[in-house]
């Protein structure tokens, strides 16, 4: 199996999808985790070059699984970034203190999705070299 550039962590499939299709659009291959275990355990495994990790999930939420990630020797150099609605301002705040790289509210995805996503292969890419 190649290794996904990014990993998608999203419970909503209608959302996953179209995220998933916009990156892959772009040439990006995208792999799809729709809890926040399945997630954090396929992070490890994958070794995506970037997360998008929503901040709303069934079981482990996306901060519990963004400090296993920061906390993890394997992932912590990832980039994440957080998939928010508008509302939660505070919680972009709490997301950025725990380690995330960029946060991206949904309702601009459509236009904002793919900057962010290549400003967080940037510093990916930055990272490893």
């Amino acid at each position: 199996m190649t290794m996904p550039d990014i990993l998608l962590i999203e419970d909503s499939p209608s959302q996953a999808l179209q995220f998933r299709l916009m990156l892959e659009q772009a040439g990006y291959r995208v792999e799809v985790a729709v809890t926040g275990l399945e997630g954090w355990r396929a992070a490890s495994v994958l070794k995506p070059r970037m997360i998008l990790l929503d901040i709303d999930l069934p079981g482990l939420d996306g901060f519990q699984v963004l400090s296993r990630l920061k906390r993890d020797r394997a992932t912590k150099g990832v980039p994440v970034v957080m998939l928010t609605h508008r509302d939660q301002i505070n919680s972009v705040q709490r997301a950025l203190e725990l380690g995330a790289d960029d946060y991206l509210y949904k309702d601009d995805a459509a236009s904002a999705l793919l900057p962010v996503v290549e400003q967080a292969m940037a510093l990916a890419q930055h990272a490893h070299s």
